[in-house]
């Protein structure tokens, strides 16, 4: 039995069995298959630490599960939380595509700049042996973070709380082992 299919019909045929195929990309992840391609390939920060990790941080307090955040297309972010009112911390971990962040910017000035960043005679510090470069700044007494060039990505640490800055070594810590599973 031979079907002819006039003109038309073919070109509806291959428009939904193109529309098909696109879909499935997308929905698996697929390069190429849109913009949710790019997240799926992304690594989850919840994995990169567990709440055992953290706890040093938070002493007798318990943390809350780190909450899945995806701010914007090739970046993504867990946030931690624990303690209430003045005592209350929030850490973020986060890993960004670098291109993403730095368009047009080459790996080794990408490394050159996050080096350059550490001030002389503060409690900023380079992170060695952490990527291809990471660093420790504290902003203010309330938030530290502490940063390293990874693999293509951007991963950071951040603490968010009262005294953050005293917790430098802890941070630094929580960086190496969130860099050691990236």
């Amino acid at each position: 039995m031979v079907i002819d299919l006039s003109r038309r019909t073919r070109r509806q045929y291959r428009g939904a069995t193109a529309f098909v195929l696109a879909l499935a990309a997308v929905a698996t992840g697929v390069p190429g298959g849109g913009r949710n391609s790019v997240a799926a390939q992304m690594p989850n920060p919840c994995a990169l630490l567990t709440t055992e990790e953290i706890q040093p941080l938070a002493g007798n307090a318990t943390i809350a599960d780190g909450l899945p955040i995806s701010p914007a297309v090739g970046s993504t972010r867990c946030r931690y939380a624990w303690g209430t009112v003045t005592g209350r911390f929030i850490l973020d971990v986060s890993v960004s595509e670098a291109v993403r962040m730095y368009p047009e910017v080459s790996p080794e000035r990408i490394k050159q700049q996050l080096l350059e960043s550490v001030r002389p005679e503060t409690a900023d510090a380079v992170i060695p042996e952490v990527g291809e470069a990471a660093v420790f700044k504290p902003d203010s007494p309330a938030y530290a973070g502490a940063t390293a060039f990874i693999k293509g990505r951007i991963l950071q640490v951040h603490l968010d709380g009262v005294y953050a800055r005293d917790k430098k070594d802890q941070v630094i810590e929580l960086l190496k082992l969130a860099a050691a599973r990236l």
